[in-house]
């Protein structure tokens, strides 16, 4: 049957047809280099596959699917698609099925189980940086490895599962898209690029970004912005490509290992508590968000978290962050962000043109109501807008946070449930 399910893919690639010449990379095929099939919880399973998208030894993505199956390896025909999108820097596995990495969630408690729950087939993609092993030393492919390369990549792989979810004549339609924070930021600029192809090749129906935008007009973000712009310049000048990511999960098994031992990051914190500034600390000055609302002492310490279980944050930080991932990446949004004419920030040119609609989802606590322009920006007559706050205004340091929308106790209620009306009443 796995062999069967290999052919039924690599068929699904050939029926692409001229819109996979058209879309190939350097003239380079896409190749299926292996499929993993994973039971989740009763009649879900997992799906992952990494594709060649060229001829380089890094070129290449994996695509996700989280589907209900009527038998094995036989997904449901669904009517509705969504692709998830990861964060800068993580993978789709662990940001959007956490009980893949963590004991700390029950087996079906993740955004990506909870739609497929509601017959609604889950599409996801690791960007071509996340798969690059921590083994790497020379970094020079990734000196143009940025936004742009991201949304090509993800056009690549909305076609390949439209191929795969329709017919052996003819492709499914377009898909939904979304994606928290850098996810957010690529289904625009993945919705803004569709606008510029051929119609019958367009893979956009409608995008949910979740807690970021990529165009702001408040002169502070801009400002910040720009001086993110002038020091990533700086790095890829000096001969720095990637950034390095593995603190981050060495700062989350400390934090599992040893609670009470000297923070190495910070020699007046425990571990634990290390782990907890990092996730309920804002994260900038001109929007002061943070990931994980949380309790706070008289001085100021973080004592735990109100929404999400702490085990669980600890594993994200030590299980979701691939070891490196591209300065340019920041250099094409950070000049995004800026908000002045240049030639590295062409991933937002025709996002004034985006039509589809759109539903922004908020976390008080998070990017919160910064987020609102891009949406407005766009030319679509049918936004939606969800802040999600349970706290007072004066409690936004507090509040409801960018990653308690997929890991908060209550996210199910609060945020993956109207999605998915939101999904079904735009058919």
């Amino acid at each position: 049957m796995r062999r069967l399910f290999c052919i039924v893919l690599s068929a699904a690639l050939l029926l692409i047809g001229s819109a996979q010449r058209t879309l190939a990379q350097n003239g380079h095929p896409w190749t299926i280099q292996g499929v993993e099939r994973q039971v989740l919880v009763d009649d879900i399973v997992y799906y992952q596959f990494v594709v060649n998208v060229g001829p380089g030894q890094y070129d290449k993505i994996r695509i996700h699917r989280v589907v209900r199956e009527s038998h094995p390896f036989q997904p449901a025909h669904l009517s509705q698609g969504v692709m998830f999108f990861a964060g800068e820097p993580t993978y789709f596995a662990g940001l959007y099925i956490e009980p893949l990495i963590s004991k700390a969630t029950a087996r079906d408690h993740s955004i990506a189980i909870f739609l497929a729950k509601n017959d609604i087939d889950v599409w996801g993609m690791d960007y071509r940086w996340a798969l690059v092993p921590e083994s790497t030393t020379d970094f020079s492919f990734m000196r143009t490895w940025g936004m742009t390369t991201d949304v090509a990549d993800a056009q690549v792989a909305l076609t390949i599962a439209r191929a795969i979810r329709g017919t052996m004549f003819e492709p499914a339609g377009p898909l939904f898209l979304t994606g928290l924070s850098y996810g957010a930021q690529i289904a625009y600029a993945i919705a803004a690029n569709d606008t510029q192809r051929p119609p019958k090749l367009r893979n956009v129906k409608a995008i949910i970004p979740m807690d970021e935008g990529l165009v702001y007009t408040d002169p502070a973000i801009q400002a910040e912005g720009c001086a993110y712009l002038d020091y990533a310049r700086g790095l890829i000048a000096s001969g720095t490509y990637n950034y390095d990511n593995r603190p981050v999960s060495q700062i989350g098994q400390l934090a599992i290992d040893s609670p009470n031992g000297i923070s190495p990051f910070d020699p007046t914190l425990t571990n634990y508590q290390f782990a907890l500034v990092v996730g309920t600390s804002p994260n900038d000055v001109a929007i002061p968000w943070h990931f994980v609302g949380g309790f706070f002492d008289s001085n100021g310490m973080p004592t735990g978290l109100r929404f999400t279980n702490v085990r669980l944050w600890e594993d994200l930080l030590a299980n979701n962050e691939p070891p490196y991932n591209p300065v340019f990446v920041d250099v094409e949004g950070s000049a995004v962000q800026c908000g002045l004419p240049d030639p590295d920030a062409k991933v937002a040119y025709h996002l004034d043109e985006v039509i589809v609609p759109i539903l922004l989802i908020e976390a008080a606590g998070g990017f919160s109501h910064s987020s609102d322009y891009t949406a407005r920006f766009t030319a679509s007559h049918d936004v939606t807008i969800l802040n999600v706050q349970l706290l007072s205004d004066a409690q936004q340091n507090e509040d409801f946070g960018h990653a308690d929308l997929l890991t908060g106790y209550n996210a199910e209620f609060l945020v993956w449930q109207p999605i998915v009306h939101w999904i079904k009443t735009h058919r």
